[in-house]
């Protein structure tokens, strides 16, 4: 695709930047000339209480004020003990700012199924920068979604914690790429003393899902020199669909979701152990007492089809199906981790600091969706195989039940991941006036992913014996040995045919960082505050699939690429005070990736350099000394991740519709190019990476208000926007097929919808050339992956209230309530798309708050949250006609034409002509309460209560009533655990 020119902001941005940079120029002369600045007033002349400076996320200058020109969220270690969190990941995805959708743990084909991603204000969990003490971290090494790298918040160990800062907006100017929809920085212990062991338990009260912490942090020092220390070991059982007899079978779908098939017979399985006659589609009865051997995991089936328009019930034969169908299927994963983090400072004499800082992550999780199966034959390019026994050509299915394997852990999944980072540095001061530091770091993640499969040659040499021949027309013969196929087998025997697919992953940085700040010199209304950094990094990652995988058995997923480029950025920011209550910010950076180089890749891939200049701007008025009028306006950008523009090629099979040769035809009605049509065929499907990939570019603003009412009363207020240009997102092969018809025809296969071309000529050239056809027409493959887009926009309101109550009879009290509202979401694809607004398909509000007591022995918290409601699955929208909701089904379960104004079409159905109403049902709000009492013993030791849930609000309880498949609720709002109770006892040593 031709690159088109950048937006103006980059022509500002440049033309910004040497005046930004001009101080550092003069720096080096004036900081030694520079006499030394006046002390300041004692406080007890002047009244107020002179705070220590420090550095705050969202600006390099050290300052007094938390609260600045953009909006700060904290939470402090003890905010997310006292709101009964185990980790930091359970604490941050309750922030109202983490309003949009990740992968769930146990999606169907979740590419990362053991990481914790965040998405901070519905923007992507890859436009959000992760900062441990202000440091990039190293990317989780599994692209997520397949598609992009990411961080990973579940590795941070709750142990280390002193603080998390919180800020939403665009924050590149400060921190580079990435920071579109904020920066979360966890800041961890430093300079601590004393010991502190923490042990805590607790379980499901409708059971399963065990989880056990353990952890120590503590803190020795000298005259010269500080030791911190923290380890931590956390155990969550996995949740499976048996723990959950709501859910682990078909038949627990609502009943409004079931069709008219479903309510006529009921729910009969289609998978468990039978065979099939590939002629007829007909199953063969299964042995006398054949399902009664497998310890009740199968049952005597009919397997019947119901056709509504004719009334007329067709036997299919029977089968071993399962008595439940999702009981060995994941609902939660599980995990075993273990932590540790060191850091250490030795102060010199003559002011200077070094520093250290080590931090390990080793864990094993736990995973899977459906447990592996054999089918016969296993080789996916043949559809049946001819049993010389019996004379019939046949499929195979069965699946393998935990006793067969030798348990439920022979069957699970299991990602193995280990982490370390470590970096060093030097701090000090020039002049009396400049704080500098100098650091160095190095970070590696690695993961081995551990899949449970079936071989496809073994279990066809275990179950066929060896191949006796071919038929006329291809089947390869077998003498199927049914004693071994309608019995269980043992494990030992499992063995012989189970196997395990390793994929293995890694992903590290190399980076560097000098950073001075101080005053530059004094101005009419106070000191002019400046900051700088220079920085230079080296990143990489690397995939390593499974070479046998989908060759010698199934994968669901096989990720390829890997590379490594390099960063070097340059970035000022001054803090000036304009009035003696105004004071603006400026900063200004500039950032260029380059020096890509591609593993185990045959193609030479030319990859430019991505230059970004960005900066942003704010403003503090206070009016008086309670309140504080505050506004911000920010550029970002995100460089293209590196499996955005290094994936390698990465393939599957689909059998879908051909649009092109379908219309073509002449006769190109939907119902007439489908299956069983000669425009429905299989071909190959490539994803790879696209080397000519532009940055995605950000703008942001706030406004607001910090008003502290009364000396304990304080209330904040913002309204902030959020504009994404060139957004990068994979193109699927419909996308691609649709328009590469279009393009060749000006046509769509349904004649009553038009084509529109949304890129023009260079768009088009784009797409034809990802779809490979032979000589005769037909699609030999289609390449899909990312492509730069058009737009996303979202803003919102976001307010919060504090108030703390201080009594001397009664115990002291805290409340915090903090309320968010996203007022609108809009998104195009293409330019030429509509672009509706979208807020009412998505999480529109959130609202948390906590109140707290403290007394002289007790303590009792109080949390809650509410995320707001979201569609119904029925309630869909339409990408070509736009929005308008499902319909409703006649009583029978039968559901007309949503594209013909919800009436039955028909002719040969019983409700013909006859129409119902269209679904516009949301599901939800998901409401949480988490109630903790705590007890102090004596000086060291005190003993919490925590029950997390209390009111069990679980998405079994919460079914979305049209939602058919597992796991039969919104997965965004609710969850399947339900109430936790948990004791903990804490310990101090000294």
């Amino acid at each position: 695709m031709t690159i088109q020119p950048r937006p103006a902001r980059n022509a500002l941005s440049k033309a910004l930047l040497p005046i930004l940079f001009a101080p550092l120029a003069a720096l080096a002369q004036a900081a030694p000339q520079t006499t030394q600045a006046q002390p300041e007033e004692p406080a007890a002349q002047t009244g107020a209480k002179q705070l220590d400076k420090v550095t705050v996320t969202g600006s390099r200058i050290k300052r007094a004020e938390v609260e600045g020109p953009a909006p700060l969220t904290l939470i402090t270690a003890e905010q997310i003990k006292k709101e009964g969190f185990v980790t930091v990941y359970d604490a941050l995805t309750t922030l109202n700012e983490a309003i949009g959708t990740v992968e769930s743990d146990v999606q169907w084909g979740s590419h990362t199924p053991n990481a914790s991603p965040l998405n901070l204000r519905n923007m992507g969990p890859g436009r959000s920068l992760l900062l441990v003490n202000g440091r990039r971290v190293a990317d989780y090494p599994l692209p997520y979604g397949g598609q992009s790298n990411f961080a990973n918040y579940g590795n941070i160990p709750a142990a280390a914690v002193e603080r998390i800062e919180v800020l939403t907006g665009g924050a590149s100017a400060i921190y580079g790429s990435d920071a579109v929809a904020g920066v979360v920085n966890v800041i961890l212990k430093q300079g601590y003393q004393g010991d502190e062991i923490r042990l805590r338990h607790g379980a499901s009260t409708e059971g399963g899902r065990e989880t056990t912490d353990l952890s120590w942090a503590g803190g020795k020092s000298g005259p010269q020199w500080n030791l911190t220390y923290a380890v931590q070991y956390t155990k969550q059982e996995p949740l499976f669909g048996r723990d959950r007899p709501q859910m682990d079978d078909a038949g627990d779908a609502p009943y409004p979701s079931w069709n008219a098939e479903q309510r006529k017979l009921g729910f009969r399985p289609s998978t468990g152990l039978g065979l099939i006659d590939a002629d007829t589609g007909n199953r063969l009865a299964p042995p006398a007492g054949a399902c009664d051997r497998f310890g009740g995991e199968y049952y005597l089936a009919n397997r019947q089809l119901y056709d509504r328009n004719s009334g007329t019930i067709t036997d299919t034969g029977q089968l071993c199906g399962l008595s439940a169908d999702f009981a060995n299927w994941l609902l939660r994963s599980g995990s075993e981790d273990f932590s540790g983090y060191l850091h250490g400072t030795w102060d010199f004499e003559n002011g200077l600091q070094a520093w250290a800082n080590l931090a390990v992550y080793d864990a094993k999780g736990i995973w899977g969706t459906s447990p592996p199966a054999v089918v016969l034959p296993g080789n996916p390019a043949l559809p049946a195989f001819h049993d010389a026994g019996s004379g019939r050509n046949l499929i195979g299915i069965r699946n393998i039940t935990p006793s067969e394997a030798g348990g439920f852990d022979a069957l699970r999944n299991s990602n193995k991941e280990k982490s370390w980072d470590l970096s060093a540095g030097l701090r000090g001061t020039i002049a009396d006036r400049f704080d500098w530091e100098a650091s160095l770091g190095r970070a590696r993640y690695t993961v081995r992913e551990n899949i449970s499969t079936v071989d496809w040659d073994k279990a066809e040499a275990y179950f066929l014996g060896p191949q006796l021949g071919t038929t006329p027309d291809g089947l390869p013969i077998y003498d199927l040995d049914e004693s071994r196929w309608w019995s269980p087998v043992t494990p030992e025997q499992y063995r012989q045919f189970g196997a395990h697919s390793i994929n293995e992953a890694s992903s590290w940085v190399t980076q560097g960082s000098f950073t001075i700040d101080g005053d530059l010199f004094e101005g009419w209304a106070g000191p002019i505050g400046f900051a700088a950094v220079l920085e230079a990094a080296e990143q990489g990652y690397r995939l390593r699939p499974d070479p046998r995988a989908n060759l010698d058995y199934e994968v669901q997923n096989v990720d390829r690429g890997g590379g490594e480029r390099r960063r070097y950025s340059a970035g000022v920011e001054f803090k000036v005070p304009l009035l003696e209550s105004v004071t603006a910010t400026l900063a200004g950076r500039y950032d260029r990736y380059g020096d890509y180089k591609a593993f185990d890749n045959a193609d030479r891939l030319e990859i430019g350099t991505q230059s970004e200049s960005t900066w942003n701007a704010g403003l503090e008025w206070r009016p008086t000394d309670n309140l504080l009028l505050r506004g911000s306006y920010a550029t970002s950008f995100r460089a293209p991740d590196m499996h955005f523009l290094l994936a390698q090629p990465s393939s599957s099979q689909v059998q879908t519709t051909d649009p092109y040769t379908c219309i073509q035809s002449g006769d190109y009605l939907i119902a007439n190019c489908g299956q069983g049509s000669p425009h429905f065929y299989a071909f190959d499907i490539n994803r790879r990476g696209t080397p000519d990939l532009r940055s995605e570019l950000g703008d942001s603003w706030t406004v607001g208000l910090v008003w502290d009412v009364l000396d304990n009363l304080s209330l904040t207020t913002d309204y902030w926007s959020i504009d994404l240009e060139d957004e990068i997102r994979d193109i699927g092969e419909d996308i691609v097929l649709r328009d590469e018809a279009g393009c060749r025809t000006g046509k769509t296969i349904d004649p009553n919808v038009p084509w529109t071309n949304p890129g023009g000529a260079d768009y088009c050239a784009s797409i034809v050339s990802r779809v490979v056809r032979d000589a005769d027409g037909q699609i030999v493959s289609v390449e899909r992956g990312p492509i730069n887009i058009a737009q996303k926009h979202v803003e919102g309101i976001d307010a919060s209230l504090r108030y703390r109550l201080d009594t001397a009879r009664w115990g002291d009290f805290q409340f915090a309530l903090n309320y968010t509202n996203l007022r609108s979401l809009r998104e195009q694809t293409y330019r030429t798309d509509p672009n509706p607004e979208r807020r009412d398909r998505d999480i529109r509000s959130k609202i948390r708050g906590s109140v707290s007591w403290q007394g002289e022995k007790w303590n009792w918290n109080v949390y809650g949250d509410r995320i707001g409601s979201v569609p119904g699955v029925r309630y869909h929208w339409d990408p070509v006609l736009g929005g308008f909701g499902g319909c409703t089904p006649f009583p029978d379960g039968g559901v007309p034409n949503d594209r013909a104004d919800c009436v039955d079409t028909d002719p040969n159905s019983p409700t013909y002509q006859q129409k119902t109403s269209r679904y516009f049902g949301r599901v939800g709000p998901a409401i949480t309460w988490n109630f903790n009492v705590g007890y102090q013993f004596s000086e060291r030791a005190r003993l919490n209560f925590y029950v997390n849930n209390a009111f069990n609000s679980t998405g079994w309880n919460h079914k979305d009533p049209y939602k058919l498949d597992y796991e039969f609720y919104n997965s965004r709002l609710f969850n399947p655990v339900g109430r936790e109770i948990a004791l903990e006892y804490v310990f101090k040593l000294n």
